[in-house]
């Protein structure tokens, strides 16, 4: 560039002359007016002076042509870029040069100087010149970084695992992610601006847009699933549509959609429920963050919904720098700077009072090098919680192992490996002098009795095998000492998704005390039954004996009264001992012999309770008996053993109550059942005695001046009587009303186990 010469009185010389009261003027009328010399006041007005001299530059040139293709005009262009990366509108870039072409104009008006038109034309052109580069470079620096930042926002959703998609109001496509066009089949470019009737098959395609027109309609988010046929067979799609409204008028114009193939899971239920549930906590509760910095470290994107956890507003944090917000953070630093250096990693970070797993991604440009880093943090705060828990668990695992005494054991079928508490080898006496037994598979089945190794090795493998997985056994396993306990051992078998068993754990329980005094109890019992069989058949020949011995002489017309009333004390003496001996053998039978046989038929309870109540009356003839019954009582049952219960019951009314006071027998019939109560007046059974009162060998005092006789067996035959009959039998005692007995009966009692 070769300047060309003026004359002193050229406008060139007067643009110059006054350059710094053209400038003064400038930054005086600047709105708003910036405090002091700020370092923004100073670099705009650097270029304001590069300005003024570009100007005067041309103004000495005269060739408008040849502007553009030097350098005079490349202050023009950054002047653009530096206001907008400083965040300025365009407007404030034009208006700089509006106040610059008034102060000029001022400047001339005032110069008294002749101008001549054609400086004043190449003046005006050079300033417009001037505005139009620093426009067009705003402009396209602009529109460069809404590029940037949509290929920004695009890279984040392809990597989402789920399709992301967007269409209008008439289904045509606006934007689709990564994962969509796989479930298209097309490409990116041939499916935006296409409907769902292009795409795919009709009834598909119908399917989606019914869908579509609900969202519309309902404007408010809905969930679908949606099958989809692709080349590999169809696929279940879980999907969330929700509306988009319009800024003006609020009416849906498009809508969006996010699909996550759920076809691997749809033949479980509850694989398909939880992965929907996870679905929806993604889109509407999981708190995720996502970011993107450039290379200076400056956030240029900060939403989502774990933006509101970080008690941080995602305006306050766009445009920041990373390395201000956390310059405090080494940590946090080191893995930014990794980032920025190009490498994709994932880490978790403890960032403004939550925890993050972050994920960072840098982007490169054509040339391979990082022009940003793009990621995503999830809100884990709750996971470290619950690891911290789980952590917690463990402990109180090993503290219940050892306060147990209990062996619980687990087995790793694939590595064969068994881990056992560590009360184990001291409960099993095993040697520790030389360390940690050997305690493996091996050593187990060779433990095992000889005599029961093959069963129990058998009934473990089909637990293995079986659908259910559940074993239990007892057996015998040879401590280290040499000898033999009794164990109980159950476990459970744990299967993988595919139903191989891979594990199993269970407890093992030292059972050889109660094994003993089991095989202890079963030696007593089996000589009782022995005693009392031998009891009862040699004494029941010699009290038959008596008895009809007795009778024959009570026969005998001609004995003497005195004699007549020691045979009527042998009889009542010697029925009394049958009573007894059968109250005995009923009571073996009752607690060694699974129960008082039964013979049921169907009777009248009526009849037989006068009959047994007359029989009553005859040895008590000082007492008083009253019988009432109201509605049927017929019903299935065995009348001897009835007769047993109704004979025990008014026996002990008679024992324990008032003398002067009647026992009252009362029936009554309802529909499904029959219910006898005997009653009598006097004292009340003692509350200590009230919840032994039909044990064994339990018996209250008796009246004054009355016996009471029996083993205190009677109470309990009548209740393992009524038992076998499956009725039910209470009693209730008070001195207002006395004592009363109800035995309740099914007419038709359940058939016997």
């Amino acid at each position: 560039m070769n300047p060309v010469a003026s004359t002193t009185d050229s406008l060139a010389d007067l643009v110059a002359g006054r350059r710094e009261d053209i400038l003064r003027r400038w930054s005086a009328r600047l709105e708003p007016a910036p405090p002091g010399m700020s370092e923004e006041l100073q670099e705009r007005l650097q270029g304001m002076i590069k300005l003024v001299d570009a100007l005067v530059l041309v103004l000495r040139q005269g060739a408008v042509e040849t502007w553009a293709q030097g350098a005079v005009w490349s202050h023009a262009r950054e002047i653009g870029l530096r206001r907008f990366r400083s965040g300025a509108r365009v407007e404030t870039l034009v208006q700089e040069y509006g106040l610059l072409r008034e102060i000029l104009m001022e400047v001339l008006d005032t110069s008294q100087r002749p101008l001549r038109t054609d400086e004043l034309s190449i003046l005006w052109r050079a300033l417009d010149r001037s505005l139009t580069e620093a426009v067009a470079h705003y402009v396209q620096e602009h529109e460069q970084a809404l590029r940037s930042r949509e290929l920004r926002l695009q890279e984040i959703l392809d990597h989402a695992p789920a399709a992301i998609y967007a269409k209008d109001a008439l289904g045509r496509y606006l934007f689709i992610n990564h994962p969509f066009e796989t479930i298209s089949g097309h490409e990116r470019a041939l499916v935006l601006g296409r409907s769902d009737f292009e795409l795919f098959p009709q009834e598909t395609a119908e399917r989606f847009r019914h869908n579509d027109r609900r969202v519309l309609a309902a404007r408010a988010p809905l969930v679908f699933d949606e099958e989809v046929l692709q080349s590999d067979g169809p696929h279940l799609y879980h999907t969330m549509k929700f509306p988009l409204p319009s800024v003006a008028e609020g009416e849906p114009w498009a809508l969006c959609g996010v699909s996550t193939d759920i076809t691997a899971t749809r033949t479980l239920r509850q694989e398909r429920d939880e992965a929907r549930e996870q679905l929806q906590r993604v889109l509407t509760q999981l708190p995720v963050v996502l970011w993107a910095f450039d290379t200076q470290g400056v956030f240029t994107l900060f939403e989502g919904e774990g933006v509101t956890s970080t008690a941080v507003p995602a305006q306050v944090m766009r445009g920041r720098s990373v390395f201000e917000v956390f310059r405090d953070r080494r940590d946090v630093l080191e893995v930014i700077l990794r980032a920025l250096a190009g490498e994709r990693l994932s880490t978790e970070l403890y960032l403004m009072g939550v925890w993050f797993e972050v994920r960072l991604l840098p982007v490169f440009d054509p040339g391979g090098r990082v022009v940003s880093v793009s990621g995503v943090s999830l809100d884990i705060t709750e996971r470290r919680r619950a690891e911290q828990e789980l952590r917690t668990s463990e402990t109180r695992y090993r503290l219940a192992t050892q306060a147990t005494r209990d062996i619980i054991w687990d087995w790793d079928l694939v590595t064969d490996e068994i881990h056992w508490s560590d009360m184990a080898p001291r409960l099993l006496r095993m040697d520790m002098s030389r360390g940690p037994p050997v305690m493996d598979m091996e050593w187990w089945t060779a433990s095992l009795h000889p005599d029961e190794r093959e069963r129990v090795t058998r009934e473990l493998q089909q637990a293995l095998d079986s659908p259910e997985g559940h074993w239990q056994a007892e057996y015998r396993l040879k401590r280290g000492d040499g000898t033999w306990a009794f164990v109980e051992d159950r476990g459970r078998v744990v299967k993988d998704l595919q139903g191989r068993p891979v594990r199993m754990v269970g407890a093992m329980q030292d059972v050889t005390g109660r094994h003993e005094a089991e095989a202890e109890a079963k030696r007593r019992a089996e000589f009782e039954q022995l005693l009392i069989g031998i009891v009862g058949h040699d004494l029941r020949n010699p009290i038959s004996a008596i008895t009809m011995a007795a009778t024959t002489l009570a026969k005998r017309e001609d004995a003497d009264p005195r004699d007549q009333k020691a045979v009527a004390r042998i009889l009542s003496s010697a029925e009394r001992a049958h009573r007894m001996l059968r109250d005995v053998l009923d009571f073996t039978q009752a607690r060694l012999g699974g129960g008082i046989p039964m013979a049921p038929r169907d009777v009248d309870l009526l009849d037989l309770v006068r009959q047994v109540v007359d029989e009553v009356q005859q040895a008590h003839p000082d007492r008083r008996l009253e019988v009432d019954g109201r509605g049927g009582a017929r019903l299935w049952c065995d009348p001897d053993r009835l007769a047993q219960v109704i004979t025990n019951l008014v026996n002990n009314a008679l024992a324990y109550g008032d003398a002067f006071c009647p026992v009252r027998v009362r029936l009554r019939g309802q529909p499904g059942t029959v219910t006898l109560a005997v009653k009598n007046q006097g004292h009340p059974i003692p509350q200590d005695l009230m919840p032994h009162l039909f044990e064994p060998l339990k018996r209250a005092e008796a009246r004054e001046g009355s016996r009471a006789h029996g083993l205190g067996l009677g109470l309990f035959i009548v209740k393992h009587i009524v038992d076998a009959h499956g009725g039910r039998l209470r009693v209730r005692s008070n001195l207002q009303d006395g004592t009363t007995f109800l035995v309740q009966l099914p007419r038709q009692p359940p058939p016997r186990g």
